[in-house]
């Protein structure tokens, strides 16, 4: 079991490959579990190199077996039903936010260590600080300056980590849309994620969900297993960020 892997260890060539690394799509094989991640990189020498990720504990391997010794272990198992247990004490947690509004979450900080929680009323461009003034602004139309005494910009792009609707337009009440912002040498990539309120399933696509939705099926490689949605950003103002 690796929690790192250097660059010029265990390099696996992946010549037939090439011209698909900068989109990163190269698809997964069959054998790897669903919501694992495949990732294909670059050495400084121009070889390519593959190594898969847990999306639960962020656990990286370079060989299947090595997934496979790490699967049998129950490792990833305990992981799961303790992160099962905290969903389901925390699904309601945003039920009082109004249709239209969004949670925005940015990094800061003097570091840029820590998580701010922002409501943002989009279609307006309103953005508040707190669960009091966005029930103010949507009763009085009244709006109070988000003071974060400097320790966080939110008029960049660049320091966004996610937005978050807890009732994702277009789908049913409840389902939960995350949208995550992961930074790369050359853009921002946003990655989204579709959550069951029942079941808790996490979606990697919203084709993958609605599919789900109207069929009751499962698709291969449809799921992503995350930390609950709902845990993650239950905070209010800002919190130390999880490293």
């Amino acid at each position: 079991m690796e929690d790192s892997i250097s660059d010029d260890e265990g390099v696996t060539l992946l010549e037939d490959v090439k011209e698909k690394l900068e989109d990163g799509m190269e698809q997964p094989p069959d054998w790897l579990p669903d919501g694992w991640i495949m990732e294909v990189r670059r050495d400084d020498n121009g070889a390519l190199y593959q190594y898969f990720i847990s999306p639960v504990t962020g656990v990286k391997f370079r060989v299947k077996e090595e997934v496979m010794d790490y699967l049998f272990s129950e490792m990833e198992e305990h992981y799961i039903e303790s992160n099962d247990c905290v969903a389901c004490s925390t699904p309601h947690a945003h039920e009082w936010l109004p249709d239209g509004w969004l949670v925005e979450v940015r990094a800061g900080g003097e570091k840029m260590e820590k998580m701010y929680k922002f409501y943002l009323f989009s279609s307006l461009e309103v953005r508040v600080f707190s669960k009091e003034d966005v029930l103010l602004y949507s009763k009085e139309r009244k709006i109070f300056k988000c003071d974060t005494d400097g320790q966080c910009d939110t008029n960049s792009q660049d320091n966004i980590l996610a937005t978050v609707e807890f009732n994702a337009h277009g789908l049913p009440q409840g389902w939960v849309k995350e949208v995550v912002h992961r930074k790369s040498k050359e853009r921002i990539r946003k990655d989204s994620y579709f959550t069951d309120p029942v079941s808790h399933k996490v979606f990697r696509s919203l084709n993958y969900a609605t599919h789900y939705i109207n069929t009751g099926e499962v698709k291969k490689h449809a799921l992503v297993q995350r930390a609950s949605v709902h845990e993650v950003y239950n905070f209010e103002k800002s919190v130390d960020m999880v490293t």
